[in-house]
C-alpha cells in the first residue's frame, strides 16, 4: 500500500490560500497536524501524487474544492452513535423539555445526516416534532444537500439499527426509513421539518438564538484551542438558562471561561446544562 506524501507547512499554506479564494473557507480555525493527513488522504484518494497537483485540480475544477472541504470535515459515521446518549437525551426531551411551547434544537456543523436523522427520530418517538424547530447548519452547500437527499448506505444503515437495538431491543430503524433496493432513504416528512441554512458557526451569527438543546459532539477535537474557545462562547451565548449543550465523549469544557455556567448533569456523557 503506497504511502501518503508529506505536506509541508508552505504547501499547506497554498491548500488553505487556494480554499480561501475559491470557497471562503478560513483553515487557520482547523488542527494544522489532521487537516494536513485528511488532504493528503484525499490526494491518495483521487490519485493526486503532490500538493502541487492537488492545488492545479482545485483551481482547474472548483467542484474539487467542495470535495476536498467534505474530505477534512469529521463524520459521524451512523446514526445513534453512542447509544447511551441518546438514551439519556429523550429523557431530557421527555422529563424537562416537553413542557415547552416550542424547542429550538440547533446542530451546527452538520458533516453528514447521522446527527441529526437521529433528533428527528427522538423527537417523533417522544411526540416532540410538531412543536420543534431544529437548525441544522454547514459552511458547505454539500453538505446541506447530502443531508437533505436522506440517502443512507446499507453498511451504514446496518451499523445505525444496531446502534438502536442496543438503546432498546425493540428499536427497529424500519418504519423511519425506505428500502432503495441498495440503500435506503431517510423518512422525507421527517427531513421536512429541519430548517437548513449555510452557516459558519465561526464567522457567522447564530441562525436564531434561545435554544434549548445544541448538539454539537465530537467537533472541536478538530480546531485549534482559540476557535474551540470562541465556539463555546457563540453556542453558550445561543443557548437559554436551562439549556443543553451536548458534547462528544472525548471532548471538555474544562478550563474555559464558560465552564462555570454549566453542570454536567450525566456522569458518563457529555451532557452540559447552562446555569445562568
Amino acid at each position: 500500500m503506497d504511502e501518503l506524501f508529506t505536506i509541508s507547512d508552505e504547501e499547506y499554506m497554498r491548500i488553505a490560500a487556494t480554499l480561501r479564494t475559491l470557497r471562503n473557507i478560513d483553515l487557520s480555525y482547523y488542527q494544522p497536524v489532521i487537516t494536513k493527513h485528511r488532504f493528503a488522504r484525499f490526494a491518495k484518494a483521487h490519485g493526486y501524487t503532490s500538493t502541487s497537483m492537488l492545488i492545479e485540480k482545485l483551481q482547474y475544477d472548483k467542484k474539487i474544492a467542495d470535495m476536498l472541504i467534505d474530505g477534512i470535515k469529521v463524520q459521524t459515521t451512523e446514526m445513534f452513535r453512542d447509544p447511551q446518549t441518546w438514551i439519556e437525551l429523550e429523557n431530557i426531551l421527555r422529563d424537562k423539555l416537553n413542557q415547552e411551547s416550542i424547542i429550538k434544537i440547533w446542530i451546527p456543523d452538520i458533516c453528514g445526516d447521522d446527527e441529526l436523522n437521529s433528533m428527528l427520530v427522538a423527537l417523533s418517538r417522544c411526540k416532540m416534532l410538531h412543536k420543534a424547530m431544529v437548525y441544522a447548519t454547514s459552511v458547505n452547500q454539500g453538505c446541506i444537500s447530502n443531508a437533505q437527499k436522506g440517502e443512507i448506505d446499507c453498511k451504514k444503515y446496518e451499523a445505525s439499527d444496531a446502534n438502536f437495538k442496543r438503546m432498546n431491543a425493540e428499536n427497529n430503524l424500519q418504519s423511519y426509513v425506505t428500502n432503495c433496493d441498495k440503500s435506503y432513504r431517510f423518512s422525507p416528512q421527517l427531513l421536512e421539518k429541519a430548517i437548513f441554512i449555510k452557516q459558519s458557526v465561526l464567522s457567522d451569527p447564530p441562525p436564531d438564538n434561545g435554544f434549548n438543546l445544541i448538539l454539537f459532539r465530537n467537533r472541536t477535537l478538530y480546531y485549534t484551542q482559540m476557535a474551540q474557545k470562541r465556539l463555546i462562547e457563540s453556542l453558550t451565548k445561543s443557548l437559554l438558562t436551562g439549556g443543553y449543550l451536548v458534547m462528544g465523549v472525548g471532548e471538555s469544557i474544562s478550563g474555559l471561561e464558560q465552564a462555570a455556567q454549566y453542570t454536567q448533569v450525566s456522569k458518563t456523557e457529555k451532557i452540559f446544562r447552562k446555569k445562568y
